[in-house]
């Protein structure tokens, strides 16, 4: 156990001498907090107040719905955490990840991540098979002939203790799992496309102003730095999973992308309307956006409903200005016979809503009550999953899934 909290603390000092922390001192004081309480196992008293009060300072009598301090830096912690993976992935035997809704961090040692699954997509109507490894079939027979003793004896024991219902749930794929899985054995790296929109009120890209600078950037936002801040976090949250299973991915700008790009390869795509290829591949499915009236998620067959919607309100008094209040998305999942590969979108209405769909993908927590809703064989068929999410002062709140359709 002090082994592993040592790892712990010597990853912490990494992230927080990192470019994406060192210039700060609020980001680094409100992570080194939460993974101390957690490693002293205080994490019961790991909550807003609690941090307001003995990391900003903030009175005891503090109004947290006024004062949004820590939400905020949560926000941005785990916006920079997903920066700092990207470019160390293969360099830590631990990695920090601060969930969605939650001040508690979780802690992933390199055992957790390293784990190897075949394609999740079996012969199925929807999404075609993939069964190439069974032609290796008799060449590894052999060596694997006699390993069924290592798998026997743990299971009589198991059954003579009871235990087989710990045996089915150790068995069972992860919501996480069910929908990334067809990513994870991939013939050709997986192809991420995102959008090139300018950010308003940022005309030198979301991360060249303030405490990062420049030439600590990944090479992908330098190359890039139009790119929307909202969607620089769904790229990030999108690519978590492929990192964690050693996935090999490339990011490029949806107008220089081609149809020859998408072929038998998997594919994910960022964001909705501002995306080309979202839009293109969306088009046929049951629901996709439609811009007649008011930006909106619309349903193929009910098509005069409107009630997912990109929400502007107007702010009063003085330089009044319209803000976003409320946003909505669609993550799609699904085989696409033009690309011959496996495709997912994650894609909002507005950045907001990307934002959200990005953090949706990557949060199993999240994935958990989409589990719930779907047959147990849904991470065999195509997806179509609506989002909405509510926008305050600009900040995206937490998706909730309004509609599901499988085929």
């Amino acid at each position: 156990m002090e082994e592993e909290c040592e790892l712990v603390r010597a990853e912490l000092r990494a992230i927080v001498s990192s470019p994406y922390f060192r210039n700060s001192k609020r980001y680094p004081a409100f992570l080194s907090y939460i993974v101390e309480k957690t490693l002293q196992g205080q994490g019961s008293e790991i909550k807003e107040r609690t941090i307001g009060i003995e990391v900003f300072g903030r009175p005891v009598d503090y109004d947290t719905n006024s004062d949004p301090a820590v939400r905020n830096t949560a926000s941005e912690v785990r916006k920079r955490l997903s920066l700092y993976h990207a470019e160390s992935v293969n360099n830590t035997q631990v990695r920090i990840y601060l969930p969605l809704g939650s001040y508690h961090p979780e802690l992933r040692f390199e055992s957790e991540a390293s784990f190897s699954a075949k394609p999740s997509f079996p012969e199925h109507p929807g999404i075609p098979g993939t069964t190439a490894e069974t032609a290796t079939v008799p060449k590894l027979a052999k060596k694997y002939r006699f390993r069924w003793v290592l798998w026997v004896v743990p299971l009589l024991g198991l059954l003579a203790g009871g235990g087989l219902w710990g045996l089915i749930v150790h068995l069972q794929k992860s919501p996480l799992e069910k929908l990334w899985g067809g990513f994870f054995t991939p013939s050709q790296a997986v192809l991420i496309g995102i959008p090139q929109a300018p950010a308003p009120a940022m005309s030198d890209g979301p991360f060249m102003k303030g405490p990062l600078r420049k030439e600590d950037l990944p090479n992908w936002i330098k190359d890039n730095p139009d790119i929307a801040a909202e969607d620089v976090s769904a790229i990030m949250h999108a690519s978590k999973p492929l990192m964690e299973h050693n996935v090999a991915y490339r990011i490029q700008i949806d107008s220089s992308i081609t149809l020859t790009d998408l072929r038998d390869r998997p594919v994910v795509l960022i964001g909705g309307p501002s995306n080309l290829w979202s839009t293109k591949l969306l088009a046929p499915l049951r629901y996709h956006f439609n811009s007649e009236g008011s930006l909106h998620v619309e349903d193929s067959q009910n098509p005069q409903s409107q009630q997912w919607s990109y929400t502007l309100s107007n702010v009063a008094g003085p330089g009044s200005h319209l803000t976003v209040i409320e946003d909505c998305a669609i993550v799609a999942r699904f085989y696409d016979p033009t690309t011959g590969g496996v495709v997912m979108v994650i894609a909002g209405a507005g950045r907001n809503g990307t934002e959200a769909a990005g953090e949706f993908v990557a949060s199993n927590e999240l994935l958990k009550e989409l589990d719930k809703r779907l047959p147990s064989d849904w991470k065999n068929k195509n997806l179509e999953v609506v989002l909405q999410t509510k926008v305050i002062d600009g900040r995206t709140g937490s998706p909730s899934i309004e509609a599901t359709y499988l085929w």
